[in-house]
């Protein structure tokens, strides 16, 4: 009996850990292959010391703002290695997880970058902008005062005049529509931009854990042959 691992009801994990019961419950649902939780007779469930260390763990990657995806991903990557024997290759376990690690810190790194070039770049492109629809609304008030004053001090404007006063407007109207268009072809092209380093960040990360892995896989294998 003194060997039986101690369990905890789902109120005291809350407490102990300071996360809601109803998120203990979802964390169940979005993690099933990493949460392995116990139940009684009656439903209630039990916790172990390893389903807290579990949890400790999503806390800590969920405040990282991992997503769920790459924290599945991470999660499963735990459990392939507690599965495997430390004791046969512990130095290669040591250096798993410390790639691990790495690669958290990577990608907040990489979500808080980009999170900082996307403000910057829409900062610089509103003032730019802003610039030149200002300068432009400059140039159209003017011109519509100037011409303005000039049907109101002589009665003899000609029909040319209007015309060209009418064109003047209609091209800065024009150049505000194209200045529209500029923008949001900016936003488009970041828009890519940040899919594509996003998309370089996961393919690098995918590539760090299946070598790894795949050695695992290969000593537990020939462990098995050799006895």
């Amino acid at each position: 009996m003194e060997n039986e691992q101690k369990k905890y009801t789902i109120k005291e994990v809350s407490k102990s850990l300071k996360i809601s019961v109803g998120k203990l419950r979802e964390w169940e649902d979005m993690f099933p292959n990493a949460l392995y939780v116990q139940r009684t007779k009656t439903g209630a469930r039990l916790y172990t010391d390893y389903d807290i260390e579990t949890l400790k763990k999503i806390k800590i990657l969920k405040a990282k703002n991992i997503n769920e995806h790459d924290l599945n991903f991470i999660l499963d990557t735990n459990n392939e290695v507690d599965q495997d024997d430390q004791s046969e290759a512990p130095q290669e376990y040591y250096t798993l997880v410390s790639l691990q690690n790495e690669t958290i810190e990577t990608i907040q790194k990489l979500t808080e970058s980009v999170a900082t070039i996307k403000e910057e770049f829409i900062q610089e492109v509103k003032e730019e902008v802003k610039s030149e629809m200002n300068e432009g609304h400059s140039k159209t008030k003017s011109l519509i005062q100037s011409y303005s004053h000039m049907i109101v001090d002589t009665a003899e404007t000609s029909k040319e005049e209007l015309i060209q006063l009418r064109q003047d407007i209609h091209r800065e109207e024009e150049e505000k529509l194209f200045i529209q268009q500029k923008l949001e072809e900016r936003e488009t092209q970041f828009q890519e931009f940040v899919q594509s380093y996003r998309e370089a960040a996961a393919a690098k990360q995918k590539q760090k854990f299946p070598n790894w892995l795949s050695i695992f896989k290969t000593k537990k294998e020939s462990s098995i042959d050799l006895s």
